[in-house]
């Protein structure tokens, strides 16, 4: 769809407001956010139509403090239903925090869903700086699914609580960028424009549409480090890795695998540990509406795909370190082990070897974390 300046033209972006029928301050909040957003975004972007919606449910979560990750599933799913572009999930109680000392608000590039608590901002002594806070926290979420990065000259800067202090709006530069993304999401769905019955033709057609969209949010999530984070995942791999490097019976191994041969189990293996976590860790499930959504499906790409590169940079950080320890130990006492008598040791070879051997413990390990944790870790942006 082309965005011009004739109202016929315009687009639309429908923003779903998520809070708890029992939240009274919740309700009360996102009432006062609608008017005032709706007339901040008409002003900085007059290109589309905007539509705020204020949904309040009596399915919502109570649990005390509220998991931001159950939250961003639970709006995540009504965002498909009720076929919004994004979702603010609202809450008046302190949310829990993972990575974090203290958590206000959990955008959700992946989900295009952001949860946002404003326990700390009543905390405030006056209702300006609550409004101002509550601007700045719920625009800085909101720079976040519009994929805008972190900025310290603007709303977007990272802080880990909101006082209410300037400057709570975009950089000129941001909107737009925020422009161009809001372009994207006012399009029509893959669904309305082009009706498609088989699965995996529609899933391609999402890939070729939103593929540059979709690869920034991948790599503006965790993912490059994300598995340092899950501290199981990374205790089963360094016993492993323990134990090869001290197995004469791995070196012997090591060397009787030709490097081709090699090259196609290290692609099974990190196909297959991916695999283990996905469906082992129930990540399938994210986003279990209509599978024939654009909004399903794109969510479970960037989820798979940030996975891919989480277990793919964890390989490379294991092959460095792998070529460390070879670089170390005695290379006679190595090639012993290997059996290659006086041959030089191929230290490429082996590292590849060693940090393959550890990609399969780690899948191992991947199924130990707690599901919620892991869950968290591909689907957060950031906590803030």
């Amino acid at each position: 769809m082309n965005i011009g300046n004739s109202n016929n033209e315009k687009g639309s972006i429908n923003i779903g407001l998520i809070v708890d029928a029992q939240d009274e301050i919740a309700c009360n909040w996102a009432n006062w956010l609608v008017q005032w957003l709706t007339k901040d975004v008409e002003q900085n972007f007059p290109e589309f139509f905007w539509r705020f919606s204020v949904l309040k449910r009596q399915d919502f979560s109570r649990s005390v403090p509220p998991d931001p990750l159950n939250l961003l599933e639970f709006g995540s799913d009504i965002k498909i239903e009720y076929g919004f572009d994004y979702v603010l999930v609202l809450t008046s109680f302190p949310l829990k925090s993972r990575f974090e000392q203290g958590v206000s608000g959990v955008p959700s590039n992946m989900l295009e869903t952001a949860v946002i608590s404003l326990a700390r901002i009543l905390e405030l002594e006056d209702r300006e700086r609550q409004e101002k806070a509550f601007i700045g926290l719920v625009k800085h979420s909101l720079g976040h699914l519009w994929g805008l990065d972190h900025n310290s000259e603007s709303v977007m800067r990272p802080r880990k609580f909101w006082t209410g202090e300037f400057p709570y709006d975009w950089s000129d530069q941001e909107k737009r960028k925020i422009l161009r993304h809001l372009r994207d999401a006012a399009d029509p769905r893959v669904e309305e424009a082009s009706p498609i019955k088989s699965k995996w033709k529609f899933y391609l057609k999402v890939l070729s549409l939103e593929w540059p969209a979709i690869l920034k949010d991948v790599l503006i999530s965790r993912s490059v480090l994300m598995m340092f984070h899950l501290g199981r995942f990374i205790a089963a791999t360094a016993v492993s890795m323990i134990f090869l490097f001290l197995s004469a019976e791995a070196w012997e191994m090591g060397a009787a695998i030709k490097s081709g041969w090699l090259d196609l189990l290290l692609a099974f293996v990190i196909f297959a540990s991916i695999l283990s976590i996905y469906f082992g860790q129930n990540l399938h499930v994210i986003s279990r509406s209509d599978r024939m959504k654009e909004q399903a499906v794109r969510s479970r790409i960037v989820l798979f795909a940030t996975l891919f590169v989480g277990m793919v940079s964890f390989w490379i950080n294991l092959f460095i370190i792998s070529s460390l320890i070879i670089a170390v130990l005695p290379e006679n006492v190595l090639a012993g082990w290997a059996g290659m008598g006086g041959k030089p040791l191929p230290a490429f070879h082996f590292s590849k070897l060693m940090a393959t051997f550890g990609v399969l413990a780690s899948a191992v390990g991947g199924n130990l974390e707690e599901e919620q944790d892991i869950k968290a870790l591909l689907v957060y942006t950031e906590e803030t």
